[in-house]
C-alpha cells in the first residue's frame, strides 16, 4: 500500500464529507460536512457566481472536541501577521501553543506511520522526541525565503500552507478598500471558520480538468476566493484575491502535516523534486512541496508550501465514468467590486507599449515617471501584470526623469502584456502599491499614455 493512503487510512479524526449529486440533493446527509460546490468560478474577482456558502454545515461538536487535536491547531491560526512583509514574532505563549499541538499529534496513527516510514525509508533513525523536534523546525521556525533573489523575511512554513499570507498596500486615510492577493492558505479548517465568520467570500470552483468539473470527489477542492481583511473595528480595509488555490477537505490537521511531511523528506532525499503523484481513495493528485529558497538559489532544508492538485478519479472496473449532469442551480449574483487604480505618487506609469509591431519578446515596454526632486533607487521594486507577474526593477531614476523598462519574458511566470486588455502595476521594495493603470485593447505599434 502507497505511504498517503496508508496516512489516510488511518486518520481516525478524519471528517466524513459528502457532495451533492446529479439531482442536487446530498449523497450522505449524516456527513460531518456538506460540501456545496455550486458552479465553475467566471475567472473574475469582480464577479461571485457562488450564491451559497462552500460548506453547507459541519459538525462542530467533533471540531471542537478538546479530546481531538483540532482545538490545539485551531489556536494556531492567530498566531501571524496576516500582511506578509509585516514583522512576525513567537511569544513565549504561541511557541508554546506549537509545542503542545505537536506534542498531540506526534502520537496520533497518521504521525506515527510517517516517522516509520521516514526512518525505514530514509534511514533516519529519528525517536519520537527528535521527530517532534524535527516538525518544529520545518514547520513553525521563521526564517528569510530568496524566490527568484528577492527576500522576504518571517516566514514559516505553518503560516503559508495553513494561514495564508496577504499581499496589500495599507494606505492611512483612505477609506477605499484597497485590493491584494493572498498566497498559500490551504486548510479546509480555517476556510470554514473565516467563511463561517464572513472573512472569505467562495466565489466557485477552479478545475482544470477536461469533461469533469471535480465535484464528483468531496475530498479536495479548487476554487476561486476573496478574503476580506478587516481592521480593530470590523471595517473591511483589504480585499485578497486567490485566482486560483486549494485544500483537501475533511483530513485531521495530523493526516496533512504528516503526508505533507513525508513529500519534505522525499523531496529532501532526491526521491521527487516538486511533485510527488499520488493516488488515495481512487482519485490522483499532484501533491505539491515546494522547500524555502537560499541566498544562492539552492532549495533549503525547510517547508515552504504544501498543496493537492487533484487530476482526476480512477475509472471503475475498467468502465468509463459516467458523464455528470449539471445540477440545477439558483441563478448567479453577480456582485461587481471596483478595481482600485492609482497613479498619482511618487513615482507614475506615464505610458507604455503592449503590442509591438513584429516579436513581443522584449520589445514591450513601461515607462515610469520619478515626481519628486530627488533619485529613487528601484532595488527590489517590481512591475506587475494583471496576473501578478513580475518584472524585477533595479537601477535609479532620477529627480522628475521618465526612464523605459523593457519587458523581458525571460521566464514563463514573469511579466507580459496582453493585448486585449491589461491592468499594470508598480510595488516598492515592501511590496507596497505606488502606481496601478488600466487599459484596454492595443493596437499594433500603439503607445497608451496614461494621465
Amino acid at each position: 500500500m502507497e505511504i498517503y493512503q496508508k496516512i489516510w487510512e488511518n486518520d481516525e479524526n478524519q471528517f466524513s464529507v459528502s457532495a451533492r449529486n446529479n439531482q442536487g440533493e446530498w449523497d450522505n446527509e449524516d456527513a460531518d460536512i456538506l460540501l456545496d460546490e455550486q458552479v465553475k468560478a467566471s475567472g473574475k474577482r469582480e464577479i461571485d457566481l457562488a450564491t451559497h456558502p462552500l460548506f453547507h454545515r459541519v459538525n462542530e461538536s467533533k471540531l471542537f472536541d478538546e479530546s481531538t487535536t483540532y482545538v490545539s491547531f485551531i489556536n494556531l491560526l492567530d498566531n501571524y501577521a496576516i500582511r506578509s512583509v509585516d514583522p512576525e514574532f513567537t511569544s513565549e505563549e504561541e511557541a508554546a501553543e506549537q509545542q503542545k499541538f505537536l506534542s498531540l499529534i506526534i502520537k496520533t496513527k497518521p504521525m506515527q506511520i510517517a516517522r516509520e516510514y521516514i526512518n525505514e525509508e530514509f534511514g533516519e533513525n529519528l525517536s519520537e522526541k527528535q521527530f517532534q523536534q524535527k516538525l518544529y523546525h520545518i514547520w513553525f521556525e521563521l526564517y528569510t525565503n530568496y524566490y527568484k533573489g528577492k527576500s522576504t523575511d518571517y516566514c514559516s512554513g505553518f503560516e503559508h500552507v495553513f494561514v495564508g499570507e496577504g499581499k496589500f498596500n495599507l494606505q492611512a486615510g483612505n477609506k477605499k478598500e484597497n485590493f491584494g492577493k493572498i498566497s498559500g492558505y490551504h486548510s479546509w479548517i480555517k476556510f470554514y471558520l473565516d467563511e463561517k465568520n464572513q472573512r472569505v467570500n467562495y466565489l466557485g470552483y477552479k478545475y482544470d480538468l477536461k469533461g469533469e468539473d471535480g465535484s464528483a470527489n468531496p475530498n479536495v477542492v479548487t476554487l476561486q476566493q476573496v478574503q476580506n481583511v478587516t481592521n480593530m473595528r470590523g471595517d473591511v480595509i483589504a480585499q485578497l484575491f486567490k485566482k486560483k488555490g486549494g485544500f483537501f477537505v475533511g483530513p485531521s490537521p495530523e493526516c496533512e502535516i504528516a503526508i505533507a511531511t513525508v513529500a519534505f523528506y522525499e523531496s529532501v532525499y532526491g526521491k521527487i523534486q516538486d511533485q510527488r503523484r499520488a493516488t488515495i481513495n481512487g482519485a490522483t493528485y499532484d501533491l505539491v512541496i515546494y522547500r524555502n529558497i537560499n541566498p544562492n538559489g539552492s532549495r533549503g532544508e525547510l517547508i515552504r508550501s504544501f498543496f493537492p492538485i487533484f487530476l482526476g478519479l480512477e475509472e471503475l472496473d475498467g468502465k468509463e465514468k459516467p458523464e455528470k449532469d449539471e445540477p440545477e442551480t439558483t441563478p448567479p449574483v453577480v456582485n461587481p467590486i471596483d478595481i482600485n487604480l492609482k497613479n498619482d505618487g511618487v513615482v507614475v506609469i506615464t505610458s507604455t507599449l503592449p503590442n509591438p509591431r513584429g516579436v513581443d519578446d522584449g520589445n514591450e515596454w513601461v515607462e515610469l515617471k520619478n515626481n519628486t526632486n530627488q533619485a529613487i533607487d528601484l532595488t527590489g521594486w517590481q512591475l506587475l501584470d494583471k496576473l501578478d507577474r513580475p518584472q524585477p526593477l533595479k537601477g535609479t531614476i532620477a529627480a522628475n526623469e521618465v526612464k523605459r523598462f523593457n519587458i523581458t519574458r525571460t521566464h514563463p511566470s514573469g511579466m507580459q502584456l496582453t493585448n486585449k486588455s491589461g491592468l499594470i502595476s508598480l510595488e516598492d521594495e515592501k511590496s507596497n502599491l505606488i502606481a496601478k493603470v488600466k487599459y484596454s485593447r492595443a493596437h499594433s505599434g500603439e503607445v497608451i499614455t496614461f494621465n
